[in-house]
Order: structure tokens, then sequence, then C-alpha cells
């Protein structure tokens, strides 16, 4: 038998040590790569989950925002009950009139409880009530002189224009009557145009003539 040539079991020896170490460096690499994907997979898992964290600590921390300020500061929700309350309303008794019958008729005005009962204001009311007749009176000015007071008209309006002798005459002791119950004061009142003495086409005046006394 012959015996096998040396340099053919020689290159038979490196071809098989060749492979051997070819197949550690595919099986390495394959490995490498593997445990490569593995630790990306987790680094953006963790990542997902710090991002998450991130999210709930500031969801806690928006939401225990109210109650630590109400802790800081209990005024900035707490309702402070206000002292401000509605003025209180009482009731004026005075005279208007009644344009289907051109009667006096009283009525009530309501004023509030921290105005002062003046000429003015009863004149301004009893005017009010007029209007609500559809009888719109033309009011200048009201003065106190003494113990009388003086009711100026406008010359182109009721009491002096647009109505009959009964709604003139009706008007003007709506006002006088008004103004005598309210006013312990006042002892007569004067009616003038503008200033003038009062003269319309059917009631003339002297300048400071009383219309009606107490």
């Amino acid at each position: 038998m012959e015996r096998p040539n040396k340099k053919f079991l020689l290159m038979t020896l490196l071809v098989g040590i060749f492979m051997l170490n070819g197949c550690d460096k595919i099986k390495f690499s394959t490995f490498n790569a593997s445990k490569e994907k593995d630790q990306n997979i987790t680094t953006e898992q963790e990542i997902q989950q710090d991002d998450e964290e991130v999210k709930q600590e500031k969801d806690k921390e928006d939401a225990s925002a109210p109650a630590k300020a109400e802790e800081k500061n209990p005024a900035a929700t707490t309702p402070i009950p206000s002292d401000i309350k509605p003025k209180a309303n009482k009731e004026l008794l005075i005279y208007t009139i009644n344009p289907d019958k051109g009667e006096v008729e009283a009525a009530t005005a309501m004023i509030s409880e921290d105005d002062k009962i003046t000429p003015e204001l009863i004149v301004s009311k009893v005017a009010e009530a007029m209007a609500d007749k559809s009888i719109g009176i033309g009011i200048e000015k009201v003065t106190t002189k003494g113990d009388a007071i003086i009711v100026s008209f406008y010359s182109d309006k009721p009491p002096l224009t647009e109505v009959g002798a009964g709604i003139e005459s009706a008007v003007l002791d709506a006002i006088a009557q008004s103004l005598i119950e309210n006013l312990p004061d006042c002892n007569k009142v004067i009616y003038q145009v503008e200033g003038k003495a009062y003269k319309s086409g059917h009631i003339e005046l002297g300048l400071e003539e009383a219309y009606s006394e107490r």
C-alpha cells in the first residue's frame, strides 16, 4: 500500500483549518448582527418608556398646579362675598291724569330708598306718569321761592299746546296736588311759561300768582 503524499495531506489540513475559521467568522458575524438589532430594539423601547414617564409626570404637575396655587393663595380661588346689595325701593304717591275722562287720578311711582324727595323729583315722576298716558309734558325748570314751588313750562309743548282745556287743567291740578301732598314746606304752586306769566288759550295767571295753595 502506498503512503499518502505529504503535500496532499498538508493541503487537506490547511483547507480544513480554513473552512473551520470561515465558519466561525460567519457565525460570529451573524451573532453580532443579531445582538446589535436586539440592542437597537431595546434602546427604542427605553426611549419610548422614558417619554411616557416624562409625559405622565408633566400631567401630574399640571393637575396639581391649581391645588398648589390654592394652598399658596386661598383667596385666588375662594369667592369673596360681595357687600354690594341691590338698593331698596320705596313708593311715592303722585297724581296723573286719565286722558279718556280728563280727570286726575292717583298713581304710585317707585323711587330708590336713598332718593331725597325734592320738587324736581316729584315733577319728573308726574311727567313720566303722564308720558305713559301719551301726554308729553314740557317742563322747562322747577325752582323754589320761599314756601312756593315755581314750575315753568315750554311754550310749544303740553299743557300749553296740543291739549284741550280739560286736559290742561287736569295736568296743572295733578302737578300741584303731587307737590303739596309730598312736601310739607310747600304751601303754594306757581306756574309760568319759560320764566314769564302763565298764559294759554284757556288759563291766564299773573307772574307770581299761585295756581294752588295749601
